[in-house]
Parts: C-alpha cells; sequence; structure tokens
C-alpha cells in the first residue's frame, strides 16, 4: 500500500513538472518575439496609397503577408536579409543607405518599423509555390537559374555586420550589396524588393514596453483631433463661423422706418449636433454642407416660447471653372414639416473666389430669404457674425483652410482716412516749403571796414 501511494506522487510530481516545464517554453516563447523593420519597394509599380502604420505600431506575420504585402501583388519576390536589424539603423544611418532610399522614393514603398519574424518568409513562400534561389555572401548572381514564369524568390543573405568593428561600414556594405545585386536581377524580372533582418540589432527592453507601446498606439490611432468651436467640415466643404449666427424675423418694408423686428434668436454653436464629418453634396458643378442644431428657442418679445427641437441649414456652393461661389442657404426651421426658408446674401455677393481659396470675413454678412409673406408682409434674415468657408477640398491632406480671399478691399475707411490726413500734411508741407524758397534776401551787406551803405529813399530833400 506504501509502494502505491509513493507511485502516485512521483507520477504526480512528474506531471506537474512536466506542466511546469511547458509553460516555462511558452513563455519563453512569448519573450522570444523580435520585431524588425521591414522596407518594402517595387520601382514598377506607380506609388499607390497604403495604409498608415504608427512608428509605435506592432506588426504580427500573418497581418503582415496578408494586408501590407499583398498590397504590392508581388509576382516575384528579391528578399534581402541582414543579420541584424533596427529602427536605429534606419534613422541615424540614412547616408549609409542612400541607394536604399533612392529606389524607395522612385517607386511604390512602404516602411514598416515593427513587424514579427519577418525573415520566415523564406520558409513560408516556397510552400505558396515560389520557386527558391539563395545567394549566400559571395555567390556570383550569374549563377542563379531563374524560371521563365513568375514566382521566384531569391533570399539573398547580407555580409554579417555583427562581426565588423565599425556598424557604420557594416551598413554602407550592406547597402552596396543591395544596390549590386537589384542592378544585375532587377532587368531580368518584375521584383518586389523587401529588406530586413533575422533580429534586431538594439536589444528589446522586455515585453512590458512592448505592451505600453501598443497601448500608445492603440490610443493614438483611436484618439480624434479637437477643432475650435463653430468649425464643421464635410467631406469636400469647411466652415468656420467666428461668433454665432443670428436669426431675424421681420415684419413690413425693408426701409429703416417702416420694417419692425419680431423676434432674434443667437444659434448657439454649442447647440450643434456635430458628429465628425457632416453630410451634404459633393459633385464637380455643385456642393454642399449640412448644419443642424438641436434645441434652438426663439422668444418673440411676446413672452412665449416656440421650440424649434432642431434647426437644420444646408449651406450651397457653386463651382464654375476655376472659381467658386457661395449661393444660398436652405433652412428647415421645423424637420418634418414645409417650413422652409432660403436665404441668399443680401449687401454683398461671395462671388469670383479662387479655388483651393477659401473667403474670410470678420465683418456681418446679411443674407435675406427670397420668400417674403405677402399677407403680412414679413420676412426673415440670417446673419452670420464673421465667417470662413472653403468647397472643394476633398483632395486636402488635411482638414484646415487654405489661403483667404478676404471680403475687406484694400481701400477700407481707415486706409482713405489715413490717405487723406497724409495728402493734407503733404500739401502744408508743399505750401510751407514753396514760400520759405520765395523769401528773397540782400544782394550786399555792411563792411566794417568801409562806409556804411546807405540806402536812399523816396520823399528825403
Amino acid at each position: 500500500m506504501i509502494i502505491v501511494c509513493r507511485e502516485g506522487i512521483m507520477a504526480a510530481r512528474e506531471v506537474i513538472l512536466s506542466i511546469i516545464f511547458l509553460v516555462s517554453l511558452a513563455s519563453c516563447g512569448v519573450e522570444a518575439k523580435q520585431h524588425v523593420p521591414v522596407l518594402v519597394w517595387n520601382n514598377n509599380q506607380a506609388s499607390d496609397g497604403v495604409p498608415a502604420v504608427s512608428a509605435l505600431q506592432y506588426i504580427n506575420y500573418n497581418t503582415f503577408q496578408s494586408k501590407y504585402l499583398h498590397a504590392f501583388q508581388p509576382k516575384n519576390i528579391l528578399l534581402f536579409i541582414q543579420d541584424a536589424l533596427s529602427i536605429e539603423d534606419l534613422s541615424s544611418h540614412a547616408g549609409e543607405f542612400q541607394h536604399v532610399n533612392r529606389l524607395m522614393q522612385e517607386g511604390h514603398s512602404l516602411y514598416l518599423p515593427n513587424v514579427e519574424d519577418a525573415a520566415h518568409l523564406a520558409h513560408d513562400l516556397p510552400t505558396h509555390g515560389y520557386s527558391v534561389e539563395v545567394l549566400e555572401p559571395g555567390i556570383p548572381v550569374a549563377g542563379l537559374n531563374l524560371k521563365q514564369q513568375d514566382d521566384n524568390l531569391i533570399v539573398v543573405k547580407l555580409p554579417s555586420t555583427l562581426t565588423n568593428p565599425s556598424r557604420k561600414r557594416a551598413l554602407q556594405k550592406a547597402d552596396e550589396v543591395i544596390v549590386n545585386v537589384i542592378s544585375k536581377i532587377g532587368e531580368q524580372r518584375e521584383f518586389t524588393v523587401i529588406f530586413t533582418g533575422l533580429k534586431p540589432s538594439v536589444e528589446n527592453k522586455g515585453e512590458e514596453q512592448y505592451e505600453e507601446r501598443i497601448r500608445v498606439s492603440r490610443s493614438l490611432q483611436q484618439s480624434k483631433p479637437e477643432y475650435p468651436v463653430g468649425f464643421h467640415y464635410s467631406k469636400c466643404v469647411y466652415i468656420y463661423f467666428f461668433n454665432d449666427m443670428v436669426l431675424n424675423f421681420y415684419q413690413g418694408n425693408d426701409t429703416r422706418s417702416e420694417k419692425k423686428l419680431i423676434y432674434s434668436v443667437a444659434i448657439n454653436e454649442s447647440l450643434a449636433m456635430d458628429e465628425g464629418e457632416l453630410t451634404g453634396d459633393c459633385t464637380q458643378k455643385h456642393q454642399s454642407i449640412t448644419l443642424k442644431y438641436n434645441n434652438v428657442v426663439i422668444n418673440n418679445h411676446t413672452h412665449s416660447q416656440l421650440d424649434l427641437h432642431q434647426l437644420d441649414l444646408h449651406y450651397h456652393f457653386q463651382l464654375v471653372g476655376d472659381e467658386w461661389s457661395f449661393t444660398y442657404v436652405h433652412t428647415i426651421l421645423t424637420p418634418g414639416s414645409t417650413d422652409t426658408v432660403d436665404f441668399k446674401p443680401q449687401n454683398s455677393d461671395i462671388t469670383g473666389i479662387p479655388i483651393r481659396m477659401s473667403y474670410s470675413c470678420s465683418q456681418k454678412i446679411t443674407l435675406r430669404s427670397n420668400n417674403t409673406d405677402p399677407e403680412t408682409n414679413s420676412y426673415y434674415t440670417l446673419v452670420l457674425n464673421g465667417v470662413q468657408m472653403q468647397p472643394r477640398t476633398e483632395n486636402f491632406p488635411a482638414i484646415k483652410f487654405s489661403g483667404a480671399w478676404d471680403c475687406v478691399g484694400f481701400f477700407t475707411v481707415p486706409i482713405l482716412s489715413s490717405v487723406f490726413v497724409t495728402f493734407l500734411l503733404l500739401v502744408i508741407l508743399s505750401v510751407g516749403m514753396f514760400m520759405l524758397s520765395d523769401i528773397k534776401t540782400m544782394d550786399r551787406f555792411d563792411d566794417p571796414k568801409r562806409p556804411a551803405i546807405l540806402v536812399p529813399t523816396a520823399g528825403t530833400d
């Protein structure tokens, strides 16, 4: 009985030790993750948009192959493998990789800072039908036998950099080998070139820092930029209000003595229902942006209030040739009803603005409704207290305005006043100088060594 118990204890101990050993191997595998930079380019392909990659982003092997490498549609692959390569090598030794940098700029290229086990391509691609040729250091390129068709994988093992006492010289040698091999092989086929390393040349500082960089990268990608209050944008239109708009309702004629203000409401920008990119039309000749304001309340001076649960403003722009114009604002006072108003500029026409330039005006712009009620002789006005707007922005690299076409001309009232005062001072100065030049002096003067000068006067006896 005692012997059986001892055998059971020994068996349990072996099982526990085996589990601990397996867990240790798994943890070692996690710690052994190696991330190296990867450069990919193809000089026979036009530069095309690829997903942006943050410097803090880590990419596993499957994602690299299926998402990033697949974007190049590689027919033949030229894989350069260095014994050790890190981000610091590429950033601190840009001069040593001058040929690689030039080749990447000439075609479709991609830089991935951190890819897990990128050199595994040399073992994985043959299973996908690629014919493999390996070039060791010292083997001439002329000995390669490429298949007549595509799907060739040429693995070029670059000279060792870890045994070279000069890191700078070792990287420069690797750059020379890369450009030399490409010049001899690249003319035979269309190759997608990949440059990576077996392991990082700078030691990894641990899994904790790796997870921290992953967290920071994720937070940076998810963070949304903050724009000032009053700025709205759609796919093709940007608009910014310096101050709140004002909606007025009048009765009577346009003359100051006959029209009467019934109510006025400021459309507070804090009530804007912005949720990132807004909707609107984006055609070649017509573009618009839709602004929505919630809980807008109008006070009509009779102590009664009208709650406009939502106010929709559709700003419309027209594009003709190389110029654009601000045409009108279609306003829905009560969503779901037919109570709509169209506003057009009253005193100033915002027309003839050059394409790829914004329109800016710090003065008030009054827009008047075109559907006056004939019975009550009433109408609306929409006052923009300073605005900057611009259509046709769909190709802009960043959400910001271009150079401003200001509504204020050169000869404003203050400038004209200054010019008038300056002209008046110049007239006074000119008259003074003319009077000074007209003063006549005597042509003879007294000499103390001679008799005094006598000037005869009329009427002397």
